[in-house]
């Protein structure tokens, strides 16, 4: 695990900045798996000699990558996607960078447009598949559809306000 960790930190900065946060999650699976496939290798050959049996050396390497997975998972959902994906910590940072950590509402609104979240979020949902785009129409996939559902059931069950949902079904 100590391995994985020690592959992961670097390799992430280096991927996502490669890929300047395009791709995020993928970018990040990818350096994770990379991550668990070195921490095994490593294991094996350097760590493999020093148990007392092939077998033994195999469930502790397998074991070690197997706890690995969730940790970084938890992180990269906590950290890179975080600081990507939520809305509250790019209110926050815009207030925290403007002069004496104050804005107003409409300053806030004119530095950060609810154009500028959907456009990158439309250009990942058309990228992975999730939405096609026709001319100026967005058409879920299906695919995207299952994802809707699951989060759609998900979010009933725990007793969610989708307030942009309750627009919509008004105006329907």
């Amino acid at each position: 695990m100590v391995t994985g960790v020690l592959v992961f930190l670097p390799l992430h900065v280096i991927a996502v900045r490669w890929m300047r946060g395009n791709y995020l999650l993928t970018t990040l699976n990818a350096v994770i798996i990379v991550s668990m496939m070195v921490a095994a290798t490593v294991g094996w050959c350097f760590l493999g000699p020093h148990f007392s049996s092939p077998a033994t050396a195999v469930v502790a390497i397998v074991g070690g990558v197997i706890a690995f997975a969730p940790y970084v998972g938890l992180y990269c959902t906590l950290g890179p996607t975080g600081v990507d994906r939520s809305v509250s910590a790019h209110v926050v940072s815009l207030l925290h960078l403007a002069p004496q950590h104050r804005l107003s509402r409409q300053k806030l609104f004119e530095l950060y447009t609810h154009d500028d979240v959907l456009e990158k979020r439309i250009a990942e949902c058309v990228e992975t598949g999730i939405i096609e785009q026709d001319g100026d129409e967005l058409i879920a996939t299906k695919r995207g559809s299952r994802i809707a559902v699951f989060f759609l059931v998900l979010g009933k069950a725990l007793g969610m306000r989708f307030w942009h949902l309750e627009r919509h079904l008004a105006k329907r």
